[in-house]
């Protein structure tokens, strides 16, 4: 199956959390797989390099231009033991008030290889076609559709920054835009009531499972998206939880945020791309810690949709 076609099922996939059972979305793979290539052409979204103010400026205006009400949150962050100066983007559609869903994706990338297997390359900067590109590809497509057909529920798509700055082996020093976008989201009355994320959704060979934090503390989102892939026909995804990870989820699920995501199999940072350019590496293998006990409370949305009538 070609990328772009990968990408199109991952999309219509998506499509049950705003309604896709009112009508398959038209989604377009090539014009996302045009837009992750676009990103890595940019060059590596470091914080304070070329690259990264680009890409915000392309993400923010690709938004505007799709008709958004497009929010920045910029902000400081010393977590590292130096400023960086980091930048969320949120992209609104639908009512301005009530009830609102969100879809996140980081936008940022990985200054080092540092697993890369092939030790020369460990200092390389990661290109981060799939862990960053993707997410953003999959999001700026959603956006196309809410300007083609605007919402009956707010929805926000959230750029995040600052996801992959950190050391393998300190869990803190990640997830850095998320922690900022939860502590400001924390007090909205607002806020969403149910939180997406994807995060290296564009693998070659994608196999996508649901996370375990995710499954205990969001139990019925993870439900919803399993029922949206098997109504809508798409490929890849599995039913039984396997990983525990920290992702830009805990710092949401950690402010009271119902959120879920499912997360891709999980490999070595290399910065090896491609002949498609598809994948610029495989996912990088975090320090995994087990999934801390939660007591279920109240969840914000109803039983999982089920399969969508034949056309």
């Amino acid at each position: 199956m070609s990328a772009r076609a990968r990408l199109a099922r991952l999309l219509l996939g998506l499509g049950l959390a705003v309604g896709a059972c009112a009508g398959r979305p038209d989604v377009d793979g090539e014009r996302a797989l045009a837009r992750v290539r676009h990103q890595v052409e940019d060059g590596p979204r470091i914080p304070g390099s070329p690259g990264h103010a680009a890409t915000l400026e392309w993400i923010a205006s690709e938004c505007t231009r799709l008709g958004a009400r497009v929010e920045r949150q910029a902000f400081q962050d010393t977590t590292l033991g130096r400023p960086l100066d980091l930048c969320n983007v949120i992209a609104r559609y639908g009512p301005e008030h009530g009830r609102r869903i969100a879809l996140l994706a980081h936008w940022d990338t990985r200054p080092f290889a540092d697993q890369d297997p092939d030790v020369t390359h460990r200092s390389d900067p990661v290109p981060g076609a799939n862990d960053g590109a993707s997410g953003v590809a999959v999001l700026l497509e959603v956006a196309e559709r809410l300007h083609a057909q605007p919402p009956r529920v707010g929805v926000d798509l959230v750029f995040l920054d600052g996801e992959d700055q950190g050391r393998a082996s300190e869990a803190r020093e990640f997830c850095l835009g998320a922690m900022h976008y939860a502590s400001v989201m924390h007090a909205d009355p607002d806020r969403p009531s149910a939180s997406f994320l994807f995060d290296m959704v564009g693998d070659k060979d994608l196999g996508i499972w649901p996370e375990v934090q995710s499954s205990q503390r969001a139990a019925n989102l993870v439900g919803v998206v399993l029922a949206a892939a098997h109504a809508t026909g798409a490929r890849g995804f599995h039913d039984t939880p396997r990983y525990a990870l920290t992702d830009d989820h805990v710092p949401l699920l950690d402010a009271g945020m119902h959120t879920a995501t499912r997360e891709p199999r999980r490999g070595l940072a290399r910065r090896g791309v491609d002949r498609d350019g598809e994948r610029a590496r495989a996912p990088l293998s975090r320090g995994r810690r087990p999934a801390a006990p939660h007591r279920a409370g109240p969840q914000p949305l109803g039983s999982p949709p089920t399969r969508c009538p034949a056309r």
